[in-house]
């Protein structure tokens, strides 16, 4: 037995209707569960871009290698200049180039 059993025909335009395509497909919902999430009141997003995607893996990768810097110190109770020297190059390369994607999509 289906889960939902009442159907709800309605009636839109063409600029209605591509609009529902764009937003469900930016979601990464079919129509179907873009308009039950609407309805529900969920508070609906566009998917991340691949390029955001790349940039939260970077992050990730830069996180790990803190978390492994932190652990050598807290178990050596000391760590070297060159791992906190190459952490934080690595921090700031990533936010220039995270500022520079940012700040050149808002002109």
């Amino acid at each position: 037995m289906r889960k939902r059993n009442i159907k709800k025909q309605i009636w839109i335009d063409a600029k209605e209707d591509e609009l529902l395509k764009r937003k469900s497909k930016e979601a990464g919902l079919t129509e179907s569960e873009f308009i039950r999430s609407t309805i529900k009141g969920y508070r609906i997003k566009a998917q991340p871009t691949e390029e955001i995607k790349s940039f939260q893996k970077e992050i990730y990768g830069i996180a790990n290698n803190i978390n492994q810097i932190a652990r050598i110190a807290n178990s050596r109770y000391s760590t070297s200049h060159d791992e906190y020297s190459y952490i934080t190059k690595e921090l700031s390369d990533f936010i220039l180039r995270f500022e520079k994607k940012v700040y050149s999509r808002q002109r």
